[in-house]
């Protein structure tokens, strides 16, 4: 299809067509401009026949792409707004992410502070987690899959290959990017989430020393190296690692699953830097304190290794941060200290200590763009419910509670001489949202 044709249906379909942003094997990524909202996207434009894609192929690679949409639900996986299709081609439309991806950083010259990539794998960590919880492998995880969005975020894309718990029937057989293909992959075994621990520790392995640990001149020489060679010692290129990213990254590209990590919880918590403990003080201690500086409720009579559990999957943010607010999806933000003033649409609401201002991708009160003004000391905490749902218990006991913070807060909204009279209604959008959330929790938690 030439490019004014390509134009011409999007444009029917109401997006205007922008640069290109990459290609792969299966099509080409697209920024465009949706004529609905004004925002930006991205759209993936599937080649049909006569375009190295088969039909077959080109069906499931956009069916799984449109049902891991609906199916995972995390900040850092790449939103997937709708697909459609003509006679020739698919069409994908995603959230526009505008750091790109990390491709260009895999070379010696262009390779990112390592801070950096600890982050990054950390938060792949989380997202390839919460996949595997719900069953997916993903099976591409490279540079090209990973993209970096604003505020140090990353979003990992590209499930058109995925599978499911090894029993999807209608999988692409020999899916993947050779490269950063597991033995097992390579030998077409029954695959999971082990698989893709492998390919992370590659792309790890090739942005930390700029080079890719089995190489060859050919695809079929690199899955040769894949099944035989072991990977060189990362330590042996770079001297300058820390000994705990240099342990993961060997143990992630072990020839055997059964001696890489034993989920991905173990594997970031390799990544991550521990805080000691001071003499005399246990870990639930610590976590105790740290849960009741927030002066929040919502966890009061929790179990001493429920509080660990919670202490582990929240973090703060501070008005004087760099760092923009923007939880995540499947997380709540309360205001922890000061106070947070938000304008809506039919007047405003002055968020104090205890208040919820952001559940599950969306704030309570209704704020309008750029209505969220918190003081210099406000100090909020974010709570992710994805670190969670490997506990149904504890989640059982926190979803009743924080219904009834809304409604109070609702309560107190309505009675407010600062006019709040939509406060009600936002409330409910809230709660309707919470509990779509932890309903697809407790779908992955029940699998």
């Amino acid at each position: 299809m030439k490019l004014p044709e390509l134009v011409a249906r999007l444009r029917g379909q109401g997006y205007e067509l922008g640069p290109l942003l990459g290609q792969g094997a299966s099509g080409k990524v697209f920024r465009a401009r949706c004529e609905r909202s004004s925002a930006e996207v991205a759209i993936k434009v599937i080649r049909g026949e006569g375009g190295g894609t088969d039909p077959e192929h080109r069906r499931i690679l956009v069916a799984n792409e449109t049902t891991l949409s609906w199916k995972l639900f995390h900040p850092y996986l790449i939103t997937v707004f709708e697909t459609f299709a003509d006679n020739e081609y698919d069409y994908v439309v995603m959230e526009y992410v505008d750091g790109g991806d990390l491709q260009p950083y895999s070379a010696p010259a262009a390779r990112l502070p390592v801070e950096e990539v600890l982050e990054i794998a950390r938060k792949c960590c989380i997202a390839l987690g919460y996949a595997s919880r719900c069953g997916v492998v993903h099976r591409d995880i490279k540079p090209a899959n990973i993209l970096r969005a604003a505020r140090g975020e990353i979003r990992i894309t590209d499930f058109g290959g995925a599978i499911f718990r090894n029993l999807d029937k209608s999988a692409i057989a020999n899916f993947g990017s050779p490269a950063y293909m597991s033995p097992e992959q390579v030998r077409g075994d029954n695959l999971d989430s082990r698989s893709d621990m492998f390919s992370l520790g590659v792309v790890l392995f090739q942005l930390l020393t700029g080079t890719l640990p089995f190489d060859a001149p050919d695809s079929q020489a690199v899955s040769f190296k894949i099944l035989y060679t072991d990977a060189p010692k990362i330590e042996s290129l770079r001297s300058d690692l820390p000994e705990g990213l240099v342990s993961a990254v060997n143990r992630a590209l072990a020839k055997l699953p059964s001696d890489r990590f034993a989920g991905w919880e173990a594997f970031g918590a390799a990544l991550s830097p521990r805080k000691p403990v001071q003499p005399g003080e246990t870990l639930g201690d610590v976590a105790t304190e740290a849960l009741r500086a927030m002066g929040v409720s919502l966890f009061e009579g929790l179990e001493q290794i429920e509080l660990r559990r919670v202490a582990k999957a929240f973090r703060t943010w501070s008005a004087g941060d760099v760092t923009v607010f923007q939880p995540g999806q499947a997380e709540i933000a309360f205001v922890i200290d000061g106070r947070v003033d938000i304008a809506t649409r039919d007047g405003g609401f002055c968020a104090g200590r205890g208040d919820l201002v952001w559940i599950c991708g969306v704030q309570p009160q209704g704020a309008l763009p750029g209505g969220f003004r918190p003081e210099g000391n406000a100090r909020i905490g974010i709570l992710s419910l994805l670190e969670l749902c490997d506990n149904p218990d504890l989640l059982g006991k926190l979803m009743p509670r924080l219904a009834s913070y809304l409604s109070t807060q609702a309560r107190r909204g309505a009675r407010s001489a600062d006019g709040a009279a939509g406060l009600n209604e936002s409330l409910a959008a809230a709660r309707d949202q919470l509990i779509r959330v932890v309903g697809q929790i407790d779908e992955c938690i029940k699998k």
